[in-house]
């Protein structure tokens, strides 16, 4: 039998719980988005040509990227709370050297740290939850929660960078990791026990559906991410708006995803991962078919809300998907989840950079938004077929040994 300890008098899944649980995506995903903001007065402070400063991008994205499945693989060896517990500390240390940086290439190895714990807390996070909250209704709940949390990072991410670069400086954007990260180190200790997942055999219970949840997540990040590069662009070249108003304008397609991600964990447990997940993909779709329709700032609005409520509906669905289909290895479902996330992401903003080179204004748009949305019902289609029927027989639960 695995030891559990619990030092607290806290039942497992409890709401201060969850939300211990939710501070590694929201500390990742704040970071990331915080600092690119952040970037060129950093790269300014050290005299960095501006070529250079996707290197602060590179050195945190590359390790997540790479250390994600075998950080799940550790997750299911030694069980998520030491591994949450160890990413979380040197997340801390590492932000502390990025904060008394001394030259550029402390800072680049303050954030190739950030990555790997980055890498780290994010499979162990997810483990950790579905192994705590066991029955499909209340996980599809958290999950919903949980995406929501997401949603939130991204929403203030950038505006959150600014600002710190604003009152004080660069540093800042480290420094304000610490305390966050060990509130979430004194949370993790009291409030999650030592456990692993009953795991009587590695496979998956259900092959079919973990092969389709991990391609629609990299569809899901692709379609959405690639997009967004391309709205960007157009804003700021085409339209010619500035950064700020730009910003402000894309939480257009944030929003909803900050709305529905806890609502879509409701709709989860009442129609199931695969209807929610297709109902997803197709609005979506339908958002981004109307890009480039009609001209200037107030033609964008439609696609950004098909982005956001496309993502609102899908994220929990796909990543729960994932998870029921691999109970016997969450570390190892929560890592391949968010690889095949990452990859989407890296491939969405390569493809979209390539259409900004060649096409310009409204023909952009339209390009993109047709592309994008056909890429996103193909995603629908993966779930239809792909994913289990309500009602399917899975593996055992979960459950502590």
């Amino acid at each position: 039998m695995n030891r559990s300890t619990t030092p607290t008098a806290v039942h497992r899944g409890s709401p201060l719980l969850l939300t211990v649980l939710c501070a590694p995506m929201f500390l990742v995903l704040l970071d990331v988005l915080a600092m690119n903001v952040a970037m060129p007065s950093l790269g300014r402070a050290y005299a960095i040509g501006r070529d250079q400063w996707s290197l602060l991008v590179g050195a945190y994205t590359v390790p997540l990227a790479v250390g994600l499945l075998p950080a799940g693989w550790l997750v299911d060896r030694i069980g998520p709370r030491r591994v949450l517990l160890g990413g979380l500390l040197v997340f801390a240390a590492a932000s502390m050297l990025g904060a008394v940086g001394w030259a550029w290439s402390a800072v680049l190895a303050a954030r190739l740290l950030q990555g790997l714990a980055a890498a780290a807390m994010l499979p162990a996070g997810l483990a950790a939850l579905t192994t705590t909250w066991t029955d499909p209704a209340p996980r599809a709940r958290t999950l919903g929660i949980w995406s929501g949390v997401s949603a939130v990072a991204t929403a203030i991410g950038p505006g959150a960078g600014g600002g710190l670069v604003a009152a004080f400086d660069w540093r800042a954007v480290f420094w304000i990791d610490i305390p966050l990260v060990l509130v979430a180190v004194i949370g993790t200790r009291r409030l999650l026990p030592e456990r692993r997942a009953r795991s009587e055999h590695g496979r998956p219970t259900g092959p079919r559906s973990l092969a389709a949840s991990v391609v629609a997540a990299a569809i899901m990040t692709s379609g959405a991410n690639g997009t967004l590069q391309v709205v960007t662009v157009h804003m700021q070249d085409d339209l010619h708006l500035a950064p700020g108003p730009a910003g402000t304008l894309l939480l257009v397609g944030t929003a909803p995803f900050v709305i529905l991600g806890p609502m879509s964990g409701r709709l989860v447990a009442a129609r199931g991962r695969r209807a929610v997940a297709a109902s997803g993909f197709v609005a979506g779709a339908v958002g981004l078919a109307t890009l480039g329709r009609v001209s200037g700032l107030v033609g964008l609005v439609p696609g950004l809300l098909g982005i956001g409520v496309g993502l609102g509906l899908m994220t929990a669905a796909i990543v729960g998907e994932t998870m029921a289909a691999w109970p016997a290895r969450p570390g190892l479902a929560g890592g391949l989840n968010n690889a095949l996330r990452q990859v989407g992401t890296s491939a969405g903003v390569a493809v979209g950079a390539g259409l900004t080179s060649g096409l310009g204004d409204d023909a952009l748009l339209t390009r993109t938004g047709s592309v994008a949305g056909l890429w996103w019902l193909c995603g629908a289609l993966v779930v239809v077929l792909g994913f289990s029927r309500p009602g399917t027989p899975r593996g055992a639960p979960m459950h502590d040994r």
